[in-house]
């Protein structure tokens, strides 16, 4: 034998493990990837019931109350345990209609009473009535319990379309029909007592146990409106620990906010926690009731819409009150001027939000309490219309109020002019402008007008003008003239508050009784308060240039001139010649001795000297 003779077998018990070992690897990776095996389906909590056709509709609402019925006989058993086959129950029953507050415990107590009826009336053979496959054939749309109102019906829309379950109309009217055979004994077969030892059990779920072994004194086992007095007592105690818990709270938010504000501080936060303390109580007494002291019947139906509706009524209260706080905590962080217009326009914003959430909470509470969502739509619409046209103005206000907030033609502090009106705007509400006008009235505008009318404002200025006319003598003599104007024009570029580079300082006419020099400046100062300061500075400034340069103001005069007093004769003046007259004028021509056509000097005019 040779030396790769006696290598070959042991190359083959190599090749052999490895061919064992790669076949473990593959079968135990598929083995773990292979899904679990399911479970026997009558043990899954998890199985919908059969309703395909009436026949299994009545199949599955029997077979899983008579197994509720079971367990709930069971003193080992909670109550709980009873749940999985009630809600199988309850899916046999077209809740399409039913608001959505009440769909769990409409679908429970509607699947027991049809039972109760269904275990006195009877049905008919099983085999007469309708399977899968007669459906099929006779084209069956619904399916009527033979002498008795009660239908099923097959589901033409939703998510359970084409199933077999009892028609809204049955669910309506299943309490009526208990009513009609309450009186009537139980058939062979049926579960007695089912549907009372549901009321008698506290929470969900069904126990024979608790109906029969709860003891109460006989007072308190007596029946009011079809609920025990026990009952009332303790939903009632819930409810009043609640509303005193509720109120001590919001009073004291309250009183700390007056004392923040007596401080200076304006706060809604005390309340919003207070109103979310309530919301928070409101649910946990609800839950309560639902779970200790289980309302049924009517009386169940009116506390879940009443309670849906305390829910839905604070948790608006809270959207209102935290909408409208949220803008004053930003006025407050930003440091903005609280009845500024970046203020005014975002408490407006915020307003609106709130009316938009109030709306939506509405809607949706409506919903939930069985109104439907289109018709309050629609309501709101007509209300709505009605609203506007019966508030023209107030809605044309509370745009114009938008659009000054929007497009900001003024703000609050500013000097306008609207038409005949003018003053400083000291607010800029959600109806109405109010201008504190000069003679210290409070003048309010509405915004429907403002937006329409057209608006000076003064307030707006980057420079005030100033002008006005100085009166001087006419016998002050031209030199004087010249240099009391170029006096005044050093004036205006002294003062650190005109304008320099534009004024006016001339002699602009002859008056009645004085020569007129005009003034024509600019000021550029925030306000009309600093306007008049800063005018005062300039005319003082002139008057002392007036005393300076021996410049006297005219005041209106008149002269009188008597041609001869009584006893005294006038010595008659030799007129001056045409010849002298024409010569004197000519004086006053280009290169004549008197001409000055340029001044003396003394006055450089506002045009030579650029802009």
């Amino acid at each position: 034998m040779t030396q790769l003779d006696r290598v070959r077998p042991h190359r083959r018990i190599a090749t052999a493990l490895s061919m064992l070992l790669l076949a473990l690897v593959v079968a135990w990776q598929s083995l773990a990837a292979a899904p679990p095996r399911a479970i026997d389906p009558q043990a899954n909590p998890l199985r919908t019931p059969d309703t395909s056709s009436p026949r299994t509709t009545l199949e599955s609402l029997f077979r899983n109350l008579e197994q509720a019925y079971r367990i709930g006989q069971d003193e080992s058993q909670p109550a709980e345990a009873t749940l999985a086959p009630l809600r199988r129950a309850k899916r046999t029953l077209d809740l399409s209609e039913v608001p959505r507050s009440l769909v769990n415990e409409t679908g429970t107590e509607t699947a027991l009473l049809l039972k109760e009826v269904l275990d006195r009336v009877g049905l008919p053979p099983l085999d007469s009535i309708p399977d899968a496959d007669t459906v099929v054939d006779k084209e069956l749309e619904k399916w009527r319990i033979p002498h008795t109102e009660m239908v099923i019906h097959r589901v033409a829309s939703g998510p359970r379309t084409g199933e077999w379950l009892f028609s809204p109309a049955t669910v309506e009217n299943a309490r009526e029909f208990h009513e009609l055979v309450a009186d009537l004994p139980y058939l062979p077969g049926a579960t007695p007592g089912l549907l009372e030892a549901y009321t008698l059990t506290p929470g969900a779920g069904i126990s024979f146990y608790w109906a029969e072994h709860a003891h109460f004194p006989g007072w308190l086992s007596q029946v009011a409106l079809e609920q025990a007095l026990w009952q009332w007592l303790l939903a009632l105690l819930s409810i009043l620990l609640t509303l005193l818990v509720a109120y001590g709270v919001y009073r004291l938010a309250r009183r700390r906010e007056k004392r923040l504000a007596s401080q200076g501080v304006k706060t809604r936060w005390p309340t919003l926690f207070a109103l979310a303390l309530a919301l928070l109580l409101t649910n946990a007494t609800g839950y309560f009731i639902n779970s200790v002291v289980n309302f049924t019947g009517e009386v169940l139906f009116f506390k879940l819409r009443a309670f849906v509706i305390l829910n839905y009524s604070l948790a608006a209260w809270i959207a209102a009150s935290l909408l409208t706080s949220i803008p004053e905590a930003i006025i407050s962080s930003r440091r903005l001027r609280p009845r500024g217009i970046d203020s005014q326009l975002l408490r407006l914003g915020f307003r609106l939000l709130a009316l938009i959430a109030i709306a939506a909470i509405v809607i949706d509470a409506a919903d939930r309490i069985g109104l439907p969502a289109y018709s309050v739509l629609t309501g709101l619409g007509v209300g709505g219309i009605a609203v506007a046209l019966a508030a023209r103005e107030t809605l044309a206000n509370l745009l114009g109020s938008i659009s000054i907030m929007l497009d900001r033609p003024f703000r609050i502090g500013d000097w306008i002019k609207i038409g005949n009106d003018e003053g400083t705007v000291e607010d800029i509400g959600f109806r109405t402008t109010r201008i504190r006008t000069f003679y210290d009235s409070l003048l309010s505008v509405p915004n429907s007008v403002t937006t329409n009318a057209t608006i000076d404002n003064m307030g707006r200025r980057k420079y005030r003008r100033v002008r006005t006319f100085v009166d001087i003598r006419y016998d002050t003599p031209p030199a004087a003239i010249e240099a009391f104007l170029e006096g005044i024009k050093e004036v205006i570029k002294a003062n650190p508050c005109t304008r320099k580079d534009y004024f006016h300082v001339v002699l602009h006419d002859f008056g009645p009784h004085s020569l007129k020099i005009m003034l024509y400046f600019f000021v550029k100062v925030p306000d009309w308060s600093a306007e008049l300061v800063e005018r005062q500075r300039v005319l003082l400034e002139i008057v002392r240039l007036a005393a300076q340069l021996d410049v006297r103001f005219a005041f209106p005069t008149q002269t009188v001139a008597v041609e001869n007093l009584p006893g005294q004769t006038m010595s008659p003046t030799a007129e001056p010649t045409d010849e002298q007259l024409l010569a004197a004028a000519r004086q006053f021509a280009s290169g004549g001795n008197a001409a000055r056509p340029r001044g003396l000097g003394l006055f450089t005019p506002p045009a030579e000297e650029g802009r």
